[in-house]
């Protein structure tokens, strides 16, 4: 099993490779062009949704191809957020589509929402698998999407989507990888899935 960690200027590389090492787990660093020979991925984000899609517009038939294979994939922060149509982050810009709906700006609290907030728990995917409802998860965001169709969700001015799913596809809004032992889970549970389908 081999999971890549998509390198594209923009993540939380270090982080998110230190907590799949700590599940004794083989995780390489990739790029964009070099995806396809991995058995899941993970789209990390931080920072702003226009250079995320700037870097990654780019690749979109790569990402989709990679996608449809049905191979897991996990976008994390604004790596979930391109994951959708649209983002309405200082402009407008285009994502992936692969969710419908649009990131907006949460409402105007103290903004970004930085540190611990709790889940809401809304539904069954085996990302949230043995997570109960009312865990601590560890968010850096101003944006968000709109919680229709999520499995979990999180409060902040606003309910909005924490954990997305469909089919090979997952999402956090928050960072796994700075969760504690709750993020440890859920990317143990994103492992799961990826020998699942090996």
């Amino acid at each position: 099993m081999n999971i890549g960690i998509i390198n594209y200027g923009m993540g939380n590389i270090q982080s998110v490779y230190n907590a799949f090492k700590y599940h004794k787990v083989e995780a390489s660093v990739t790029k964009l062009e070099d995806i396809e020979k991995f058995d899941s991925l993970v789209l990390p984000g931080v920072g702003a949704f226009k250079d995320t899609a700037a870097l990654l517009n780019p690749y979109k038939k790569n990402i989709k191809r990679f996608i449809s294979s049905g191979k897991p994939f996990l976008g994390i922060c604004v790596g979930l957020q391109y994951l959708y149509e649209m983002s309405f982050e200082n402009g407008k810009w285009e994502g992936l589509g692969y969710f419908k709906g649009v990131v907006k700006k949460l409402p105007e609290v103290k903004l970004p929402q930085v540190g611990w907030n709790n889940l809401i728990v809304k539904g069954k995917t085996p990302i949230l698998k043995n997570i109960p409802s009312a865990s601590y998860v560890y968010y850096i965001n101003s944006y968000a999407a709109d919680k229709k169709n999520a499995f979990a969700t999180s409060f902040y001015g606003t309910e909005f989507a924490a954990v997305v799913g469909k089919k090979n596809v997952f999402g956090t809004q928050f960072h796994p990888e700075k969760s504690g032992k709750i993020g440890l889970k859920i990317l143990k549970n994103f492992i799961e899935v990826t020998k699942n389908c090996l």
